[in-house]
């Protein structure tokens, strides 16, 4: 591995925030691992964001030089190991800045068109080639110089620079020279719907940067194969919709030839097609760019003008319909008040009223931003707003006429009279767009699942409905006060018609449609002012209910709850109780509380009470009256009854769902023959510098969470079936101060495995972790969970705390086996276990825990009588799987694989 790397130290943020992103990752806090440790004095890193400090002034100064140091050594190693990246970097900004300053001379940079003349002029023969790295403009420049560092860097650190400069050059020619064949096809078959600009002799700056970026992604992880993909296909979709130019036709066939290339370069190569899962985090991360890409799509046909993509007819929407030709206001294909086919001048009404359409735009980007973080209300709304447009589009394609467009097109250049069909056609496929996000976005709705609370959906529906209202009658009270401000003159019939469009952005009204204009500065205020109030209040609603976090439907709840859980008191998964999805009952004469979830008519509770007076009998008791009250059957779930006299009382059946394994830290140490795995895989690795790191999720750096999201995506993607909940938590619920990780980094900075471990409180504080989050990458060493967990578990008895709890592994018990306590669900809970086997390995993480030695304790579920089983296990699937639909549960069986030789356990 060369020398190790010690801890940079940062103290000059300035100019270390500029070379922050291009150093190689090291987690902060962390020291070089001793070379050899031993099992029982093993330590743990723990990471600290707190800067070291000097106390002298020479000694700061002494410091600063040092990191500035170190900062210039980890560029001068990132620049080694990137030549390609630097070569075009350096080529692509020379020949820029050359072109630039010597224009006027034809050095061979020229891309074949002078834009005053249009006329071809004469170049040398490595003009097309040369013009691969030249940028036409400043600001283009410099954000492909950006994403050049960025993608191409990325891209030679995992291909190397041999198949990084083959991707750049030959998929930057062959996916300019596809762009050019295209174009001559357009030419000879398709002039009158052309597609895009006009392409030249020349090759395009931007189809290398995308060829090499996804021919990169096949030696990327799944989430980041995943991402790029995605992200390189929108974007270059996007662009050549909306803005058509021929270097977005060279980008977007840059894709296939990408992923050509990628396959020929020797990229990872899967068995035959599967679908490839998602956690619900990622889906919503991808249903959130979906979203946001599109809405942003008509902002690039604004500023392509009226552009030559085929969805470039945005641009028109951008466009104030109302004009004043000669001094007269008017419409192009107006009934009511047209405009003359002969003029001298024209000029918009108001033109400023394009911004009004970008509200819409920033609802969009609100919405995004909402499903992003699982809220079910911004999903609801992008939906809506997305088949508003939708409809918007269908009607505006059947009342527009063709001369209508060739009328503005003249108006606002005279070359677009020939794109009449062109923007019509694009009008079809504009609202195809939406009504495709749209159907997404209802698809996977079950990625978005927190709800939004009653009372901040009543006060967005009045607020929003409210002003819809009051705008409108304002609009018809003035309007029939001051009919004479139109025109031509309006009635009450010719108002009530055209009332609804005011609310639409004004930029977004067919001409056609409009049969009367306003002329007085009245009328024009009523024209105009009406939907700049209805979607700025819109636009206000919807950043309250999405950033206000009481407006989620259980965070009162769940603030209560985790009050009285801090409290003391409780199992080993009452933790859990904190975690979205739950609904909670609090004891009305104890300071105690469950947590619970309604499928059908069981309430399935989640462990069973927390809080100080968790063990009093009558919480059970007065959970069952509560439960009964409102019609439905209650189970208590994965509860220890041990000591639970409350359970006894109830006179209630038990049935094993799940063994715990409990470790008693003080007696805690490996040695003897039975824990000689751990001992092994400690000495492993300190041996190949992996170190613990006991950290939490807000302490770790944004590099570091890429890192474990990559690791759990990978996971997911691997399974047969979508992420388990209830009992198993995912990515989200590691976001949470009390929660705790332990790292498996290697000395280079890479995150090898990762578990969480959830508080146990008593009355004074934490007293003991329960063991959540378990995952690993695909490519460890032999033994990192056992030297991960066995690394946690010294941590925690150095701590001086009681117990570690291994949690319990679902549909997975040594006590399903007993003839005694097999009842019809417990065969039922026992075949999908095994079903489920082979996708998540509950029975084989359940043989991997003995490996700690661990004391099992059965967990039950208490039931009232047998005829609740069949509507218990229906209840169960529906907690742990939410996202089943029937014919997923009916293919369920048929989709599961067998596992793949040397898959190992424990790395749930």
């Amino acid at each position: 591995m060369g020398h190790r790397r010690r801890l940079l130290v940062l103290r000059q943020p300035q100019l270390l925030v500029l070379l922050r992103p291009l150093v190689r990752f090291r987690p902060r806090g962390l020291s070089r691992p001793p070379a050899r440790s031993s099992p029982r004095g093993l330590s743990c890193r723990v990471m600290s964001t707190t800067p070291e400090r000097t106390g002298t002034a020479p000694g700061r100064v002494r410091g600063a030089a040092r990191d500035l140091r170190r900062s210039t050594s980890r560029v001068l190693a990132w620049s080694r190991v990137r030549p390609v990246t630097l070569t075009i970097v350096a080529l692509t900004a020379v020949l820029s800045i050359l072109r630039f300053a010597l224009r006027p001379v034809d050095w061979g940079f020229d891309p074949g068109i002078e834009p005053e003349s249009g006329a071809r002029i004469a170049h040398h023969w490595w003009s097309t080639l040369t013009s691969l790295f030249v940028i036409e403009n400043g600001p283009a420049l410099l954000a492909f110089l950006v994403l050049a560092i960025v993608a191409v860097g990325a891209a030679e650190r995992v291909m190397g620079s041999l198949r990084t400069a083959i991707a750049y050059l030959v998929g930057g020619i062959a996916a300019s020279f596809l762009g050019l064949a295209i174009d001559l096809f357009e030419e000879a078959y398709l002039p009158g719907l052309p597609l895009n600009a006009p392409a030249v002799d020349v090759f395009s700056p931007t189809a290398p940067l995308i060829a090499t970026a996804v021919a990169a992604s096949g030696f990327f992880s799944p989430l980041w194969r995943r991402r790029i993909r995605l992200l390189a296909v929108f974007t270059a979709v996007t662009l050549y919709l909306y803005s058509g130019g021929a270097n977005d036709l060279f980008s977007l066939l840059a894709i296939p030839v990408g992923f050509v290339l990628g396959f020929a370069l020797g990229a990872r190569r899967t068995r035959g097609f599967r679908l490839v899962r998602s956690s619900f985090h990622e889906k919503r991360v991808l249903l959130s760019a979906i979203v946001a890409i599109t809405a942003i799509g008509p902002v690039i046909a604004t500023a392509s003008g009226t552009g030559a993509g085929l969805l470039s007819v945005y641009g028109y929407l951008s466009v104030d319909p109302l004009s004043v030709v000669d001094g007269q206001v008017c419409a192009f294909g107006s009934p009511g008040a047209p405009c003359p086919g002969e003029f001298d001048t024209i000029a918009d009404l108001q033109g400023w009223s394009g911004i009004v359409a970008l509200l819409p735009l920033i609802v969009l980007l609100l919405a995004a931003w909402g499903i992003r973080g699982g809220r079910r209300i911004a999903l609801s709304i992008a939906v809506v707003v997305n088949l508003l447009i939708f409809a918007g589009m269908l009607y505006t394609f059947a009342v527009v006429e063709p001369e209508t467009v060739a009328a503005i097109g003249e108006v606002l250049d005279a070359d677009t009279t020939d794109y009449v069909w062109q923007t019509l056609t694009g009008v079809i496929v504009g609202a195809l767009v939406p009504l495709l996000v749209a159907v997404a976005l209802v698809l996977f709705r079950g990625a978005a699942r927190v709800s939004t609370a009653t009372r901040a959906k009543r006060t967005f529906v009045v607020t929003v409905g409210g002003t819809a209202l009051g705008v409108l009658a304002v609009s018809l009270v003035a309007a029939l006060l001051a009919p004479g401000g139109f025109r031509p003159v309006v009635d009450a019939a010719v108002v009530l018609r055209g009332l609804p469009l005011r609310l639409v952005p004004p930029t977004l009204l067919p001409s056609d449609i409009l049969e009367f204009v306003p002329e007085s500065g009245l009328a024009q205020a009523l024209w105009y002012l009406p939907s700049l109030l209805f979607w700025l209040v819109l636009t206000m609603a919807v950043a309250l209910v999405l950033l206000n976090p009481a407006a989620v439907q259980d965070a009162p709840d769940r603030r209560r709850a985790r009050t009285v859980l801090e409290r003391g008191g409780g199992d080993t998964l009452s933790f859990m109780s904190t975690w979205r999805g739950n609904s909670y009952w609090f004891a009305p004469q104890a300071d105690a509380a469950i947590a619970y979830r309604v499928r059908g008519a069981i309430a399935v509770t989640l462990g069973g009470p927390f809080g100080p007076d968790h063990d009093r009998p009558d919480v059970a008791a007065a959970f069952v009256e509560f439960c009964g009250a409102h019609g439905w059957t209650a189970v208590f779930y994965s509860v220890d009854t041990t000591d639970g006299d409350g359970y006894d009382r109830l006179g209630w059946q038990r049935m094993p769902v799940a063994e715990e394994a409990v470790l008693r830290l003080p007696d805690w140490n490996t040695a003897g023959k039975k824990r000689q795995d751990i001992r092994t895989a400690t000495n492993r690795a300190a041996r190949e510098g992996i170190a613990p790191v006991w950290t939490s999720w807000q302490e770790l750096s944004s590099a570091q969470l890429a890192q474990i999201r990559d690791i759990s995506e990978a996971w997911v993607a691997d399974r047969s079936l979508p992420e388990m909940e209830f009992t198993l938590g995912g990515v989200d619920e590691l976001d949470d101060p009390a929660v705790r990780l332990m790292l498996a980094v290697h000395e280079s900075g890479r995150i090898d495995a990762v578990t969480s471990w959830m508080p146990m409180f008593g009355p004074d504080g934490v007293t003991g972790y329960t063991l959540d989050f378990m995952r690993r990458r695909g490519d460890s060493m032999n033994g990192i969970m056992e030297f991960v967990i066995g690394a946690a578990a010294d941590r925690m008895k150095a701590d001086g705390l009681a117990l570690l709890s291994l949690s319990g592994s679902p549909l997975a018990s040594t006590r399903l086996d007993d003839d005694a306590a097999r009842s019809n669900v417990a065969r039922l809970l026992d075949l999908l276990g095994s079903l489920l086997e082979p996708a998540y390995g509950f029975r084989s993480l359940l043989n991997f825990k003995r490996k700690f030695q661990p004391e099992f304790v059965p967990l039950y579920a208490v039931y009232p009588d047998a005829t609740v089983l069949p509507a218990l296990g229906v209840a169960l699937t529906r907690c742990y799987l939410p996202t089943l639909t029937l014919g997923q549960a009916v293919r369920m069986a048929g989709s599961l694989r067998e596992p793949r030789p040397g898959e190992r356990a424990g790395a749930r």
